[in-house]
């Protein structure tokens, strides 16, 4: 998946559990499954001597990649601008992408983090899955336990 859907799964994060750790972690974690979906990419790959930084866009060889580039930064700066209120789960659901693509890959030639999400694409992979599921449910079952009752107000009154 491309940065807009990361900062928008990011934001829905943050809105949902509003505490700072409990959002980075889901958020942080979320990168996994987004980027083990991929409903389109690039059919063109980047020239090997390119620089690193330009492969994490689609390849502009053809009208549509160029499109698509075009419409990929106009969507990252719209959701970005629009969602700015959820700044630090978008940032956390991007990190993933940003320590590999950004930092890791230009240094070491490597995707570590994306390595390991290809790693646990296994039966255990699913296991992963699934528990990172139980534990999302069990933390906002948990939240809405401790929250307040909300008070009815009583019929025909409002």
């Amino acid at each position: 998946m491309f940065a807009p859907s990361h900062m928008a799964v990011g934001a829905l994060t943050q809105a949902g559990l509003k505490r700072k750790l409990p959002t980075a972690a889901v958020a942080f974690a979320s990168s996994a499954v987004l980027d083990s979906t991929r409903f389109w990419h690039a059919p063109y790959p980047w020239p090997e001597d390119s620089p690193v930084i330009l492969h994490i866009f689609p390849y502009p060889d053809d009208a549509p990649s160029i499109l698509t580039l075009i419409a990929l930064v106009v969507a990252t700066i719209a959701v970005g601008w629009l969602l700015r209120r959820y700044w630090w789960g978008m940032a956390w659901a991007m990190a993933p992408d940003i320590i590999d693509w950004l930092f890791l890959r230009p240094i070491t030639g490597e995707n570590p983090i994306h390595d390991l999400f290809a790693k646990v694409s296994t039966a255990w992979g699913f296991g992963v899955e699934m528990a990172f599921v139980a534990i999302i449910v069990a933390v906002l079952l948990l939240r809405r336990r401790s929250a307040p009752p909300v008070k009815e107000s009583p019929e025909g009154l409002e």
